[in-house]
Formats: C-alpha cells, sequence, structure tokens
C-alpha cells in the first residue's frame, strides 16, 4: 500500500495532522550564537510529562517547577516507539520573572486556557504524551529575545504569533 493512501484512509490521521517547516535558511538567520547557553541541553530541565499516569491532572512534576524563576519551556509530544528521538515541538513560550509571574505559575496556567484554540487542540489531541521542559533564567531581556527566536527558528504548530514580528499592510487610499 502507498503511504499517502494509507494515512489518507484513515480520518484519525485528517484529525492529528499538523505542519512543520523545516527550513534551513529560516534556521541559519535565527540561529542562536553557539555560546548561548540555552543551546546546551544540560542547561534544559528534565523531561517532564505534564499531565499525571491518568492523563486527567497537572502531575507532581510541574506542580515543583521552581517558582523563583522565569524562563523559556517547550510543549512537545513524544511518540511511544523510539522515544529518545520521537519528539516534536508542538509551543514555545516564556515566563518573564517578575512579583506576579514565574515559570511555575505559567505552567500552571495552560492547564486551564480556555480562550485560545490551539493550546485547547493541543491538549484534546495529545493530552496523553504532552511534555515539558524548560529553561530557567531571571533575565527578562534574555528570555524575550530567546524566545522570539526559537519561534522564528521553529515554527511550533500550536504558537499563534511571532512575539517581534508586526504584521503591516501596505497602504490602501481610502478614496479614489
Amino acid at each position: 500500500m502507498l503511504y499517502r493512501a494509507f494515512v489518507e484512509e484513515d480520518d484519525d490521521n485528517a484529525i492529528h495532522r499538523i505542519e512543520y517547516y523545516h527550513t534551513p535558511s529560516r534556521w541559519q538567520d535565527n540561529a542562536l550564537p553557539e555560546n548561548n547557553p540555552i543551546r546546551d541541553e544540560a542547561a534544559w530541565s528534565n523531561e517532564i510529562k505534564y499531565l499525571d499516569a491518568t492523563n486527567t491532572v497537572i502531575s507532581d512534576e510541574i506542580k515543583e517547577i521552581p517558582d523563583n524563576t522565569g524562563g523559556i519551556y517547550i510543549f512537545y509530544i513524544k511518540g511511544t516507539n523510539l522515544t529518545f528521538i520521537e519528539n516534536h515541538i508542538l509551543y514555545v513560550g516564556r515566563s518573564r520573572y517578575t512579583d506576579n509571574q514565574n515559570i511555575r505559575k505559567r505552567a500552571m496556567e495552560y492547564y486551564s486556557e480556555t480562550n485560545r484554540v490551539l493550546i485547547k487542540k493541543m491538549f484534546r489531541l495529545w493530552r496523553n504524551h504532552l511534555y515539558y521542559r524548560y529553561y530557567a533564567s531571571t533575565d527578562n531581556t534574555f528570555i524575550d529575545k530567546a524566545e522570539a527566536t526559537l519561534i522564528r527558528a521553529i515554527l511550533p504548530p500550536m504558537n499563534e504569533k511571532i512575539p517581534d514580528k508586526v504584521n503591516v499592510q501596505p497602504a490602501v487610499p481610502a478614496f479614489q
């Protein structure tokens, strides 16, 4: 059987379909400097399953994320066959470190996110396979720049906006 025919005959595949853009020129144009610590996997948290074993409530590991830092975080889905490599980034975000916000609080807020269609879709379709990692930082300027750079480079399918890009429409005369 041909691959495309196999995929097309199953409606479940259509429901779970998302687009990824693997554009080497965009990766290069948005590459973080070699010495940027965010590029070091060891500087990131361990992998955390976002929901508990029942996939109904936030996992204890998410509840134990530090509350004395901000940072960058990634939601991704993890397959079940080649778990060491079968990971797909869905969303990149940031949490500034302020009196009212930190990385733990931000992580917990996603579970009750009700107004964002793509976040709701992320939980609806992949809740059992949803994982989370974060890079802790209290440097809010670094956090903002790193998030924007990663979103531009990766274009995660559940991100709706590129934080530092503004859509500029060409001027059109009101009256002709």
